[in-house]
């Protein structure tokens, strides 16, 4: 696996702690929208030596290929991060599987960008790791992730039960999987 991909209009790469200001940038500019649909400790995603540790620990799951974080850039400044995918919990033998979460920055939303990178990294799971199944948790009031799951052909497979605790509540999810 490559730590950096291309599409059309976008740099994809996998980041390492001497990237931690960009990353830092990207939260700060984002950090309250991101609260809404992830359960981020906002103390903590606002100081450098989160991000630098957290892209250290991701580095070695890289290696491990237990998971990838792509961060993604526009070709014309790679110097700003505008969004990012990651594939977690990347399973082989007779799983081939992982999970996919996504976010993109609230200036760059609704231009194509997370729909081009996601088809990438798709394409990275299901081609150079072999997997056959991606699944993505999507909150149930989350219109414009939904609707990007079905336009990249993720089928709705069901609700989970007080899947995720956000704000002190647990939320239901809906799963959408898509097979290779």
């Amino acid at each position: 696996m490559n730590t950096i991909y291309e599409t059309n209009r976008l740099i994809l790469r996998v980041c390492d702690k001497t990237d931690a200001p960009l990353v830092l940038n990207f939260y700060e500019r984002n950090l309250t929208e991101f609260a809404q649909y992830e359960p981020i400790d906002e103390i903590q995603a606002q100081t450098l030596d989160f991000h630098e540790n957290l892209l250290y620990y991701e580095q070695l799951a890289f290696l491990r290929q237990n998971m990838i974080r792509l961060f993604l850039f526009q070709k014309d400044n790679p110097m700003q991060i505008i969004g990012t995918i990651s594939y977690r919990n990347i399973l082989t033998s007779c799983y081939q599987s992982c999970q996919i979460g996504y976010k993109m920055d609230s200036s760059y939303r609704n231009l194509g960008f997370c729909k081009e990178a996601i088809r990438c990294g798709n394409q990275i799971m299901f081609e150079e790791l072999g997997l056959h199944r991606i699944e993505a948790i999507v909150l149930p009031d989350n219109a414009p992730s939904i609707q990007l799951m079905h336009s990249l052909g993720f089928a709705k497979e069901g609700l989970l039960h007080d899947k995720v605790m956000l704000h002190g509540l647990w939320r239901d999810h809906e799963l959408y999987a898509k097979i290779h």
